[in-house]
């Protein structure tokens, strides 16, 4: 038995050496790929040959440290074939993406995107100095659209301002006239009106400053 765990550890060992080249990309052969896959199925078969004789094991001491080490054993092994799986199709993907591009590059036709530029007298260079100067100018815009929405916004806030010192004094001079409380109530609702016209104010201010940074960049 213990012949058998002898080599299922070298087996173990093995497999992570040549998992390790291939995750590094040390070595992506095909022949690399074959030997792993051979590895993990020898690997198993020594395990169950291992974890078979475990089970005819006598003396308890013996057979519970068996049985530790083919847990350990089917874990590696587990790690070992999700490992592999994951680096092939990580290599795979990259192999698909390498021919994408070559078949872009070999596809694009450059003698007849410089007959087009001739024809239509807009070269490379001016087309990337028209789009740049098109961004400068919409950022200007987005500039300028932004300071008005703040503008509107101070405004707001002075107004209101205004609004509660104007609210102040007529309740004061309403005190020191000696208005009825019915008037001085319809004041505090029309103040209160106007608060609630500025809050609005305020939120439409604000929605239409997102509106416009999110719609134009």
């Amino acid at each position: 038995m213990n012949s058998l765990y002898n080599n299922a550890l070298k087996q173990s060992h093995a497999i992570r050496r040549d998992l390790n080249l291939f995750e590094s990309g040390e070595d992506r052969s095909n022949a690399l790929q074959g030997q792993i896959a051979v590895s993990l199925s020898a690997l198993s078969r020594s395990i169950d040959d291992y974890e078979y004789l475990s089970k005819k094991e006598l003396i308890p001491a013996k057979k519970q440290k068996a049985e530790e080490r083919i847990m350990k054993f089917r874990e590696d092994s587990k790690h070992f074939r999700n490992s592999f799986e994951l680096a092939k199709r990580k290599e795979e993907n990259k192999i698909e993406q390498l021919h994408s591009r070559e078949e872009l590059f070999n596809g694009f036709d450059q003698t007849a995107y410089k007959q087009a530029s001739e024809a239509t007298g807009v070269s490379l260079e001016q087309h990337i100095h028209r789009e740049h100067d098109f961004m400068n100018s919409t950022e200007q815009r987005l500039d300028e659209f932004i300071a008005q929405g703040q503008a509107a916004l101070q405004n707001l806030v002075h107004q209101r301002g205004t609004l509660k010192g104007a609210h102040k004094k007529i309740l004061d001079t309403a005190n020191t006239l000696g208005l009825s409380r019915a008037v001085i109530q319809f004041i505090e609702r029309r103040s209160s009106q106007d608060k609630w016209i500025f809050y609005a104010g305020v939120i439409i201010s604000v929605l239409i400053m997102w509106a416009i940074v999110h719609y134009m960049t």
